[in-house]
Order: structure tokens, then sequence, then C-alpha cells
């Protein structure tokens, strides 16, 4: 069963013994009802897949709420991004969709905890060149030559958070 956490769930009532990963990536805003969150396609990408466990939502269940002035939402993304086994970044970047905190966010998980991090974008995500170019710097002086893939379709990096997770918790 999927248990998805989105801004509604205080933090402390998550049950992180379960497995976990955060849904990091540009968050569809409150004004901007014309767009739809790609979080949706990715929930149902991880139910054909056959997670179970937690999926922390960085969104209201209301696709109309505002996050304006909402200065309690960082320290509830940054609790959930420190205690979920995965982060995955997706990042469908467009002109609308710009994901200015997610430049932010990516590059303080790449250097905090790279281990647990999977990176995707699709081929035609809008102004990506510097973020590929960093990942594979950072990869490659944290881990030699070995190759960590940046995935170029959703249910790619839904498969690869859902297995980087199940080697970490193996791992433990």
């Amino acid at each position: 069963m999927i248990h998805e956490i989105r801004y509604e769930t205080p933090q402390k009532n998550v049950d992180y013994s379960l497995p976990s990963i955060f849904l990091a990536g540009p968050t569809v805003r409150g004004n901007q009802t014309h767009l739809t969150s790609w979080r949706f396609e990715a929930v149902e990408e991880f139910k054909k897949q056959g997670f179970k466990g937690n999926l922390i939502i960085p969104e209201f269940v209301s696709k109309t709420e505002s996050d304006q002035y909402r200065y309690d939402l960082p320290p509830w993304e940054y609790y959930g991004l420190s205690h979920s086994n995965v982060i995955m970044f997706w990042i469908p970047r467009t002109r609308e969709l710009i994901g200015l905190t997610t430049n932010f966010e990516i590059g303080f998980w790449m250097a905090r905890d790279i281990k647990n991090v999977v990176y995707g974008r699709p081929n035609d995500a809008f102004r990506m060149k510097y973020v590929d170019i960093m990942w594979n710097l950072y990869n490659r002086e944290k881990r030699g030559e070995i190759l960590v893939p940046i995935y170029e379709s959703l249910h790619d990096t839904v498969e690869a958070a859902i297995v980087k997770l199940n080697v970490s918790r193996i791992l433990r």
C-alpha cells in the first residue's frame, strides 16, 4: 500500500520505519491552475511498479492551495528529505514550471547525501545542462568512473528510486 504524505500531514505523524521516497522537483503553485503536477503521474507509476511505503509529496491535496507566505513548508520538506530513504528528483522543467527551489535542493542533497539521490528529467526539459554537468562531475569525483545515470523517463526514474531504496534497506 502506498501512503501519500502531503503538506496536510504533520511530519511527526509519518512512520519513517516504512520505506520512504521523497518526490523532489518543480512544484506547480496555487496560481498555476492551468498546469498539472507531474507527481500525479509519478504516484501512478509507483503503483504500477508495485511500490509499498511512503511517498513524501511536497504539495497540497488541493490543486489551488497556495504556498505563498507558508514559512512552515520548508521545514516540513527538510524533515521529509532528511528522513526518507531515497530522494527522487524528477525535473520536467519548462518555461512556466521553472523549479528555482529545485536547483538549490538538488545541489544541497548531492553534496550532503548523494548516495540516496536519483536524478531524472525528460530530454526536452528546459535549461538543464548545468545540472547535468554538475551531476556528472560530482558523481565522478565521489565515485570515480562508476556511471551514475541521468534517467530520461519518469518510468525509469521511479524504477531506479525503488531499486535504490531496496538496496539501501538491505545494506542497513
